[in-house]
């Protein structure tokens, strides 16, 4: 599973796509990550949208998104979990304790 979480600082940013950077999450088990912040260099939301695609993410935690790029997300195979906002690092940990559970 690879998760994306688009960045404001240390926190998920307010809406996907008004920060091009984000904290990129492979987790292969409970105890089993990896995580990178990168910046994707993109100027709007469906490049960032693509970029994900391509990197194959399947999973975004943002703030906001409008419809027209979580539909796009969605139909393409990636869950979109919206509305989040607190420091990334605590939402990773949630991420990778409930892939622990039965």
């Amino acid at each position: 599973m690879k998760v994306a979480i688009p960045l404001y600082k240390e926190r998920v940013a307010p809406h996907f796509g008004s920060s091009s950077e984000i904290l990129l999450i492979e987790i292969k088990g409970p105890s089993e990550f990896r995580e990178a912040v990168i910046d994707l260099e993109v100027k709007s939301p469906f490049e960032m949208a693509r970029r994900l695609l391509d990197l194959g993410v399947t999973k975004i935690v943002c703030g906001g998104i409008s419809k027209i790029h979580k539909g796009w997300l969605i139909q393409r195979g990636i869950s979109v979990e919206d509305n989040r906002k607190g420091e990334a690092k605590e939402i990773l940990k949630e991420i990778v304790e409930k892939q622990g559970r039965p």
